[in-house]
């Protein structure tokens, strides 16, 4: 009787690696976003208007502090900020000197996946595992985000490019009822790092106009 080769043996006998699914690449940003109490990164902004074939690209920084801070710093093609802290929303276009204020909606979702909004993803979204991509040099496992009637999302669906190593999202892409969508990319992501002192202090000059 004719033997099998020692190392083909071993290899029918070891326990097949367990293939990922949804769940498990949940559990993974949930681990992550347990132990995320700061983040900044660079970013690259891609928003596509359907109907028009229109694109614009922006890139900038991007700040988040838990609980309930985060704040986008655009810088290129124009300088403006985008920052929530406790609950409220601020837009402030340096050019014209306006500030946007309001309660917080679905900006929250910009950085979905990230800290606790990490947590609770399975009831707030019907998650499915759509496969494995390559992103920005990192391999990456691609979750499709379908909000919940009751969510009442900006968002009809979001798609999440979860690194495998870390298990944070290297992607997001944001799409509208409308079909429009912006596609996040992040960059040089540091977790846990100290933040700059000021990074949720919106400093406006005196004869800022105030819109809400």
């Amino acid at each position: 009787m004719r033997r099998l080769p020692a190392a083909l043996l071993l290899a029918m006998l070891a326990p097949a690696a367990a293939a990922a699914d949804a769940a498990s690449v949940l559990r993974a940003l949930e681990t992550a976003g347990r132990s995320l109490k700061t983040m900044q990164a660079g970013f690259v902004e891609t928003r596509l208007v359907v109907l028009l074939d229109e694109k614009t690209v922006q890139k900038g920084t991007v700040y988040l502090q838990v609980p309930g801070r985060f704040r986008w710093n655009y810088l290129v093609p124009q300088e403006s900020a985008v920052m929530i802290r406790d609950g409220e929303f601020f837009r402030y276009f340096p050019r014209s000197k306006q500030v946007f204020k309001g309660k917080a909606k679905g900006e929250a979702d910009l950085l979905v996946g990230f800290g606790p909004g990490a947590a609770g993803l399975g009831d707030k979204y019907k998650v499915t595992l759509v496969g494995e991509e390559t992103v920005a040099g990192l391999r990456c496992h691609v979750l499709d985000l379908q909000p919940r009637p009751e969510q009442n999302s900006v968002f009809s669906a979001i798609r999440l490019y979860v690194d495998q190593a870390r298990g944070i999202p290297v992607q997001t892409r944001l799409t509208e009822p409308t079909g429009d969508h912006t596609t996040i990319l992040f960059e040089k992501v540091t977790v846990n790092g100290a933040l700059p002192k000021d990074a949720f202090d919106l400093k406006l000059p005196k004869d800022v106009v105030e819109v809400r």
